[in-house]
């Protein structure tokens, strides 16, 4: 009997203590609220958010529904961080029915805290206080609480390799793309064809989607089912992270330099490297053909003829030319392997002294070459600003401005006119003829790049008693360093050449005549007077050096001019496409030949 109240107190705790653990099971266990949405969606940008998607969504903000079970309550919503700090109440107080006819309430969420700051980027919670309950939950589902995240900031792709960077390689088209700062997404490749004029305005000529979560991507090398063309092209990547927050690769177009290193591809079918010294009458000159190794044809032309001088085949990528020992002048090599074709310029100088010497401007040839020389996928050129390999292809084949240089050349083999031949380069680089010991020389193209050395060498030939006719428009400005076989930092134009000529912005539309002004040397004595058939011309200041003869459209716009330098004579023609009008009009016949007989005497 003794032990019955001992018995009855311990039944009496163990009761309790089961209560307790029961009820503090109900509290955790029991769901309070049923049908949670969202957070939706649950990755945002209240900074630069956008509506995006099928159908559209609105990243700019996030929305969270729910409805309460078994009762009626007052509820507090609220946005707490990973630490359980509320940085926004949502609402406060709002009562919400539950029970058997619940009704679903929405709360938004703009991203803000309650001091009205954007909320850091981060990870944060919605958890919900019912008030008469005494109880606070987390919106949850079975695999634990639902977040929302804010994400302000986009991908930062990069494209890090293409390989290779030269295709075809064999018989592959293809090239792998390696690529990061995907944020283990997908992406969209853009394959950019840069070597065509402002091509950061028009589409890119392919886009096809990655590996979902991938670091590699592979082009097949089509475009629109056929392979891509020759050129330059750049790969690009899109990336769309879960806030619907875009990141680009190039970040901006045009890219920065520097920017896209390793991004480029070259496709090349056929290319070839002529020497751009000339080389002597009689000899062999060394052109480096790259056919991606399939055999080739190639013939040897007199600029201006039909006939072929010699002709032959070849696989190797070093193919000899032998070169006539007849009289100096420009050549043309024509190449084709299988349906692809190009002709490059073949440049022979005389083995016997001439008064006259014509200089090609193989410097701007390269200068305006678009060769992609480091593999970021942008053609290097010094138009561009970028330095340049000497030793690279002609990917165009005959340079930019060769028409009409070749157009002289065929002119005064026609008419008779001796002359020998170099290129600024090979002045440069001490191969073929010199400026001295000619009593003229003529600068037939655009010399739009020179070294300040051969500029100061120029100038000294004429005030020492040589002649200059200069038929390029705006030669003679600009400055560029050659260095171990590349060309860097082009300078901007100035505004006298380094003859002291001031040459203008070329005038187009023209539809009047040039006439003769003034004529102190004698240089139009034999022509008409007039010059007419010229669309476009270029004028020169006549603040510049005192003119002795000059024609144009007005005294004030001077478009030939000559005038003198120390003790020699400098001619500019300012007129674009001179050259090639001297086959059918002649005044420019008339004007050449008299230019000739006062310079060269």
């Amino acid at each position: 009997m003794r032990r019955l109240p001992q018995v009855a107190f311990a039944a009496l705790i163990a009761a309790t203590v089961a209560a307790f653990f029961i009820t503090q099971h109900l509290k955790v266990s029991t769901p309070l609220i049923a049908g949670p949405r969202g957070p939706s969606p649950a990755v945002f940008n209240p900074l630069r958010g956008i509506s995006c998607g099928d159908p559209p969504v609105d990243y700019r903000r996030t929305s969270i529904s729910f409805y309460l079970l078994h009762r009626s309550d007052d509820v507090d919503v609220y946005i707490v961080d990973q630490s359980g700090t509320i940085v926004r109440t949502l609402a406060s107080g709002v009562h919400m029915r539950g029970g058997a006819h619940p009704v679903r309430r929405l709360f938004v969420w703009n991203g803000r805290e309650d001091s009205g700051r954007l909320a850091p980027d981060g990870t944060y919670y919605v958890r919900v206080a019912l008030i008469h309950q005494g109880r606070t939950v987390t919106i949850s589902d079975a695999s634990g609480p639902k977040t929302v995240k804010v994400k302000t900031v986009a991908p930062v792709p990069v494209v890090r390799s293409v390989v290779p960077h030269l295709v075809p390689a064999g018989p592959r088209m293809s090239v792998t793309i390696g690529y990061a700062g995907n944020e283990h997404r997908g992406g969209t490749v853009r394959i950019y064809r840069t070597d065509l004029p402002q091509w950061w305005r028009h589409a890119p000529v392919k886009s096809f989607l990655t590996p979902w979560k991938g670091e590699q991507a592979v082009w097949d090398g089509l475009i629109d089912r056929r392979p891509a063309p020759a050129g330059t092209y750049l790969a690009g990547l899109d990336v769309t992270d879960a806030a619907c927050n875009t990141g680009r690769f190039p970040a901006q177009l045009p890219p920065s330099p520097g920017s896209t290193s390793g991004a480029g591809v070259t496709v090349r079918y056929l290319a070839v490297e002529p020497p751009l010294d000339p080389v002597a009458a009689g000899s062999r000159a060394a052109v480096f053909v790259d056919s991606r190794r399939r055999p080739y044809r190639w013939s040897l032309y007199r600029t201006g003829a039909r006939k072929p001088l010699a002709s032959g085949r070849g696989t190797s990528f070093s193919l000899p030319v032998p070169v006539p020992r007849t009289r100096a002048g420009a050549y043309e090599l024509a190449v084709r392997a299988d349906a692809h074709a190009t002709t490059v310029p073949l440049l022979v100088h005389a083995t016997r002294p001439s008064p006259v010497l014509v200089v090609l401007p193989a410097l701007t040839w390269q200068g305006l070459n678009p060769v992609d020389d480091d593999g970021d996928g942008i053609p290097n050129t010094l138009a561009s600003g970028e330095p340049i390999k000497l030793a690279r292809p002609l990917v165009d084949g005959l340079p930019a401005g060769f028409a009409d240089e070749a157009a002289l050349l065929a002119y005064l083999d026609s008419s008779h006119h001796g002359y020998d031949l170099n290129t600024d380069l090979g002045l440069l680089d001490g191969v073929g003829p010199a400026l001295k010991g000619h009593r003229m020389v003529i600068l037939a193209g655009t010399e739009r790049w020179l070294p300040r050395s051969l500029l100061s060498g120029l100038r000294s030939y004429v005030t020492g008693g040589g002649h200059v006719l200069s038929l390029g428009i705006g030669s003679l400005l600009r400055t560029v360093t050659v260095s171990g076989r590349q060309a860097l930092d082009p300078s901007p134009p100035a505004a006298t050449d380094a003859l002291g000529a001031a040459p203008r912005t070329v005038v187009a539309g023209n539809r009047e005549l040039l006439g003769v002004l003034t004529d102190g040397l004698g240089i139009f004595s034999t022509t008409s007077g007039v010059f007419g058939g010229f669309s476009s011309y270029q004028p020169f200041a006549t603040s510049g050096p005192r003119l002795a003869s000059e024609a144009g459209v007005s005294p004030s716009a001077p478009a030939i001019i000559g005038y003198q330098l120390g003790r020699g004579t400098v001619v500019d023609i300012g007129l674009p496409g001179f050259a090639a009008s001297l086959a059918r009009d002649v005044d420019a016949k008339e004007l050449l030949g008299q230019v000739w007989t006062v310079l060269s005497r």
